[in-house]
């Protein structure tokens, strides 16, 4: 019997033959994942910095690692003290005694003279190296649509060094809204230089300069300016203007003072004026330096008389004050009027009270906002007593910028001066 299983007709295997191949690479979805990953470190590096910087001043404070730039330190002149008429002495009895032969005056010929000029010259050898020139750059562009760079320039005077930077005393018109300031010193060489502040009262303005940005050649002839008092000048007293009195850089001027006396009254405070015989120029600018070599005026031809330009100067020793707030960066409380002092001969002739008459007050200011009017007198603030525009003024550097305090001014009405107590809160001047 055949086998059935031998039967059944044999079918052939088959094997299913596959070949296993790498997945194909996937580029986008690679560069999606490393794109990823970059973001991710970017956005740790963003976090990671800014706790940096949050967390640096902290750390300063407690460890006490934070260290502030020194003070600018300006002495301020003491002013002089009006001097009590002395008493009448008897008459001495007149004895004649022989006249001494005065010694004859030796003539001045033009050697002395040429030699007089000299000698004054020299004086100003040292504030000429405390001179700078100021630069204020803008771009702007021409008819043709190409960038050019406008530069304006001006004198200016290094007041201060801190031991990390030198302070610049200068012109605030030459710096306001420019893209940069550059400054050149007596040797040439030249530096950028940072804004530090303003007063829109007197137009000054204090420029920076690192140390560390300055040669060492620079450093090691270059002054700071010696600041002498104007109290100590008077009329007549011969005088030079250096910087650029006529309007041309690194210029010298002779002449004499003509007047002390001149008063500008600016918000708040006024100061003196010193002026001179020499004829300059509507934008001049520089210092006026005496015979002892000292600046004793800022030239600010702002002031001068408008139809003969003749070179008018800030009387230094009334901004010297100024000067030390600007370079130190503080701000200064005002409350905004104009005024002049009531002397007790000026009381007793009109019947205004002794005080401080307001002239004028400032549209806007704190003094017009709370209620002061031109022509109230202004005998106190807070508690201080107020008889000159000086101690007013004095009162009001004592105060913060948004400080309440409260003003005393006699008002006149219907039955005479009557006393009111305004309230006004400081602002920044």
């Amino acid at each position: 019997m055949e086998n059935k299983e031998d039967n059944q007709e044999k079918k052939p295997y088959s094997f299913m033959k596959e070949i296993i191949k790498k997945k194909p690479l996937d580029k986008r979805a690679l560069l999606l994942k490393i794109a990823g990953v970059a973001a991710a470190a970017v956005a740790a590096g963003i976090i990671a910095a800014f706790v940096f910087v949050k967390m640096v001043p902290v750390a300063e404070q407690v460890l006490g690692t934070s260290e502030e730039p020194p003070k600018v330190n300006i002495p301020a002149d003491e002013e002089p003290t009006a001097t009590a008429t002395p008493e009448a002495t008897p008459t001495p009895t007149v004895v004649d005694t022989p006249q001494a032969t005065p010694e004859p005056v030796p003539a001045i010929g033009l050697t002395e003279y040429k030699q007089l000029y000299k000698d004054m010259l020299a004086v100003a050898e040292k504030p000429k190296h405390a001179l700078v020139t100021v630069i204020g750059i803008t771009n702007q562009m021409d008819y043709f649509n190409q960038n050019y760079e406008n530069q304006q320039q001006i004198s200016g005077l290094v007041v201060a060094d801190n031991g990390q930077d030198l302070f610049i005393l200068t012109e605030y018109r030459i710096v306001e809204n420019v893209e940069r300031i550059q400054v050149t010193f007596y040797d040439g060489t030249m530096t950028d230089a940072i804004f530090q502040k303003h007063d829109a009262n007197t137009g000054l303005a204090i420029l920076r300069v690192a140390l560390a940005d300055i040669s060492a050649d620079t450093q090691e002839n270059l002054e700071v300016a010696p600041l002498g008092s104007s109290y100590s000048v008077s009329q007549g007293e011969p005088i030079l203007a250096l910087g650029s009195p006529i309007g041309y850089s690194n210029s010298v001027a002779y002449g004499v003072i003509t007047s002390v006396n001149n008063k500008i009254s600016t918000l708040d405070t006024e100061y003196n004026l010193l002026t001179t015989d020499i004829l300059g120029s509507k934008e001049g600018s520089g210092v006026l330096v005496n015979l002892d070599g000292e600046i004793v005026g800022i030239i600010a031809q702002s002031y001068s008389s408008e139809d003969k330009n003749i070179i008018t100067g800030l009387a230094i020793s009334q901004i010297k004050e100024l000067i030390e707030r600007l370079s130190n960066n503080e701000s200064q409380a005002y409350i905004g009027i104009k005024g002049q002092d009531v002397t007790a001969q000026i009381a007793e002739k009109t019947g205004i009270p002794k005080g401080v008459l307001v002239t004028a007050v400032q549209a806007d200011s704190p003094a017009m906002l709370s209620g002061i009017k031109e022509y109230d007198v202004i005998v106190k603030v807070g508690e201080e007593k107020i008889s000159t525009i000086k101690q007013y003024h004095d009162s009001l550097t004592k105060l913060a910028p948004g400080q309440a305090v409260k003003v005393t001014v006699m008002r006149k009405g219907a039955e005479g001066y009557v006393e009111m107590e305004i309230d006004v809160t400081a602002g920044e001047i």
